[in-house]
């Protein structure tokens, strides 16, 4: 009996892109789910089940079992439970659409490419990289290993992304530009030019931000009446769009599970309730709840001088929260 495990139970695209596969071609008798977290056992996902975690492919037998990873939330998660795949002796599973194709493509073993996807010819996918719904990876564009490329992400032509790379949802990169490894594409950005590695590039046409040595970040003064008013605000709208019971006034936003496209939610959200307009990069230099709503509020708002070596450092090591997801 062929056993195809699919390791990461957060993603029940990737759960139907396996069943797809598997009507079509009847690769596996048996799919199974494995996911870390212990409330998940027993769960179902488009009716496969989550049996156990992801250290139980220890005791799958290689000759009858195959393993494809879903975690694409965060490019270093995805490299994480790789490797623990690898570790474990099971081969790898590619999952790709049957609508994509793939003449003049180069796939690296263990790929994931969902349903209308374009790829390019004479494009390279590295090990581990996922394509999600609707991006395109333009002809000789190269994409590294554990990249991830959001829905309907464009890469033009000769693109390269570095390992580890992330681009957001609706996001597009103009040909022939490099994005370095482990850096981030914030959802429906422009990236007009190259992105170095551990960096992060957010807006239309997207802004580049270099990380520089790690410094604390900054403490948030004590809040006053106006400040408390805007930190439960803020706080309401970040439980909303993260899901979650609480958030500390010092938690930062991305450490929490955000990513670019929540982002987006939350400042509109956030928008529409005060009346006040900003940009949205100012969700990445003020990425805690005492920190906007100081920004917002105008007590200490005044945005710190990017033009200092201060400025700059202050902004890199709010980014480099960020960047530590990938």
């Amino acid at each position: 009996m062929r056993t195809l495990y699919l390791c990461g139970a957060g993603n029940s695209e990737g759960v139907r892109l396996a069943l797809v596969i598997n009507r079509r071609e009847a690769r596996w008798d048996r799919i199974v789910l494995l996911d870390d977290d212990p409330s998940k056992l027993g769960l179902r996902r488009v009716g496969v089940e989550v049996v156990g975690p992801i250290d139980a492919l220890r005791d799958a037998d290689p000759a009858c079992s195959e393993a494809a990873n879903l975690v694409a939330r965060a490019t270093k998660g995805r490299r994480a439970v790789r490797e623990r795949i690898v570790a474990s002796g099971v081969p790898f599973a590619p999952l790709v659409s049957p609508d994509v194709e793939l003449e003049g493509v180069t796939l690296g073993r263990d790929v994931i490419v969902y349903q209308n996807a374009t790829l390019g010819p004479e494009s390279t996918l590295g090990e581990g990289a996922c394509v999600f719904m609707g991006a395109v990876v333009g002809h000789e564009a190269r994409v590294g290993s554990c990249c991830v490329i959001a829905p309907n992400a464009v890469l033009n032509a000769r693109v390269v992304l570095g390992e580890g790379a992330y681009v957001g949802s609706n996001a597009s990169i103009l040909p022939e530009i490099t994005i370095g490894p482990w850096a981030t594409v914030g959802a429906g950005s422009a990236v007009v030019q190259d992105v170095p590695a551990h960096a992060t590039a957010v807006g239309v046409p997207a802004e580049v931000f270099q990380l520089a040595p790690e410094q604390p970040l900054p403490q948030a003064a004590p809040a006053g009446a106006s400040s408390d008013r805007m930190e439960a605000l803020i706080a309401g709208v970040w439980c909303e769009v993260l899901r979650a019971a609480t958030v500390g006034r010092d938690q930062n936003f991305f450490d929490l599970g955000g990513n670019s496209l929540l982002a987006i939610q939350a400042r509109e959200r956030i928008q529409r309730a005060t009346g006040l307009e900003f940009p949205l990069v100012e969700m990445f230099r003020f990425p805690t709840v005492a920190l906007l709503a100081r920004f917002l509020s105008g007590a200490g708002a005044a945005a710190p001088d990017e033009s200092s070596e201060r400025g700059r450092s202050r902004r890199a090591s709010m980014l480099r929260r960020v960047l530590d997801r990938h």
